[in-house]
């Protein structure tokens, strides 16, 4: 059964999952703070919103895809919501962020975190996996919506689904910094890059070596995760309360590194790049 739902934020993954929205029939409602991003999403069918208030206006599903905390609750804080919608957050923004999401909302509206795990191919292809946190009635009431876009886990209560996606983003991330670091390492000991990614291969770093190879090894990649959000996912988990002196605060500040050095809207292979040439700084 088609859904009236209102899409807020079409970067690079709001985009094309605003656009599978549509194309399976749904009613959909697009807004994006710079304009000229919902064209490709009306031409698929989508209806462009003029405000945030007039997309969510008479819909009963809202869903979020925005770049943190910051813009998904400054965002919130200016939108009246129709009473009994449902709020489905997507973004990657940690557990206390919706948290406090909650708590700023109307006891009405309904709240799921549902971030996704997938990179842009995964979001065209309706191939992304979805970590869904809340009740179990409201994730189902989001279901027939949410498969269009790719496998829907209900993973916990409100909260878990961020939790999860926070704890894989960081896994996935720092594994990036520790490829970068080994590679950087073979380089000082003389040792060919193509050679160490050979031998990395038959490591436990196998897989996101056989991602990020032919990434490192061209001199310009689109960008599918930018290394600016990537440092925003380590932050996250800073702030969640890991050790001060463990490797995710120091992956962090590596990308911080890397980011005020001008790579921030590259893609976090950048930043492997970086290290096996010798241009990133070890953290400490």
């Amino acid at each position: 059964m088609p859904l009236r739902i209102a899409f807020l934020g079409l970067g690079r993954m709001g985009l094309p999952m605003a656009i599978r929205l549509a194309r399976a029939g749904h009613d959909v409602a697009v807004w994006n703070r710079t304009a000229g991003r919902a064209e490709e999403a009306v031409a698929a069918g989508a209806h462009g919103a003029a405000s945030a208030q007039e997309a969510v206006a008479g819909r009963q599903l809202v869903i979020t895809m925005l770049s943190d905390p910051g813009a998904v609750l400054g965002l919130l804080d200016g939108l009246t919501l129709d009473p009994g919608a449902t709020l489905v957050e997507m973004s990657t923004i940690g557990p206390d962020a919706v948290a406090e999401l909650r708590k700023r909302l109307p006891a009405e509206v309904t709240l799921v975190d549902a971030p996704v795990l997938g990179s842009v191919p995964q979001a065209e292809g309706g191939a992304l996996h979805i970590f869904a946190g809340g009740t179990a009635e409201d994730v189902a009431r989001c279901a027939p919506a949410l498969s269009a876009l790719g496998t829907v886990e209900h993973v916990g209560v409100l909260g878990d689904g961020a939790a999860v996606k926070l704890v894989v983003n960081v896994a996935t991330i720092n594994s990036a910094v520790l490829l970068g670091e080994a590679l950087g390492l073979a380089a000082r000991l003389g040792i060919a890059r193509e050679a160490a990614f050979d031998a990395l291969g038959r490591t436990t770093l196998g897989p996101i070596a056989g991602v990020m190879r032919p990434r490192v090894a061209a001199s310009h990649q689109p960008t599918l995760f930018s290394l600016g959000h990537a440092e925003k996912d380590l932050r996250l988990a800073v702030e969640a309360g890991v050790r001060p002196d463990g490797v995710i605060a120091a992956a962090r500040r590596v990308l911080a590194e890397g980011r005020d050095a001008g790579l921030g809207d590259e893609d976090v292979s950048a930043i492997i790049r970086a290290l096996a040439d010798g241009a990133g700084s070890q953290a400490g």
